[in-house]
């Protein structure tokens, strides 16, 4: 999995610090467990689309549904968000369906 596009998200109810990555393939499940490796997953898929929340402490939290090609990413205030896309980018690439 690739991100292919990174945008920030201004006046966002949901923090000063948000972003949108665009990947290039629809979100899978098994991609979804692969993220869940990082931190707290919160898998909610009684709804028609499935829809996901993983929190790492003190580091993001990333706001996702299955098939879709984009995931919101929110970085505490003081964050550096470069250096946590490149390394969630890294992360990414790991991961081979």
């Amino acid at each position: 999995m690739e991100i292919l596009k990174v945008k920030k998200i201004e006046d966002c109810l949901e923090g000063k610090n948000v972003w949108d990555l665009l990947l290039n393939k629809p979100i899978t499940k098994g991609f979804i467990f692969h993220l869940g490796l990082l931190g707290k997953m919160i898998y909610q898929d009684f709804f028609p689309k499935p829809f996901f929340t993983l929190i790492v402490k003190g580091r993001f939290t990333i706001k996702g549904s299955e098939s879709n090609q984009t995931i919101r990413l929110l970085l505490p205030d003081d964050s550096d968000a470069a250096k946590q896309i490149d390394d969630l980018k890294l992360y990414f690439k790991m991961y081979v369906e």
